[in-house]
């Protein structure tokens, strides 16, 4: 049960190296800003991306579509956001959300999780035999 434990945590850890990879090449040298969500794109029946406008370091206004769809969290349009935004490119912006801000929070808590139950289910097992 360890050896288990220990590739799922081995798993998320390399799943969490991969996402912050993945999010740090998506908005590189992020800036904070705040923006407003103001439509949204349907791309099928079932994906929905919001649309967000902010202002950038200049007081320029961008509008951009999120690169990721409304799963988790759920905006309506007028909804203010955190928003991170490439420096070097403005329109590589997406909305900061939980997730990402605490993505290696929520790893941990996941490898916390996957290791205390592992422990849970030895030390009941130890107790049965």
């Amino acid at each position: 049960m360890k050896v288990v434990a220990c590739l799922v945590a081995a798993a998320c850890l390399f799943a969490g190296a991969l996402l912050d990879h993945a999010y740090t090449r998506s908005t590189p040298e992020a800036v904070p800003a705040r923006g407003t969500v103001v439509d949204f794109v349907r791309r099928n029946s079932k994906q929905l991306y919001p649309v967000f406008e902010f202002q950038d370091l200049d007081g320029k206004t961008h509008r951009v579509v999120n690169s990721t769809q409304q799963a988790l969290f759920r905006f309506a349009a007028g909804d203010p956001v955190a928003i991170a935004y490439s420096r070097a490119d403005p329109e590589r912006a997406r909305i900061d959300t939980f997730w990402f801000d605490h993505r290696w929070v929520s790893a941990a808590l996941i490898i916390v999780v996957t290791v205390l139950g592992g422990a849970f289910r030895q030390g009941a097992s130890r107790s049965d035999g």
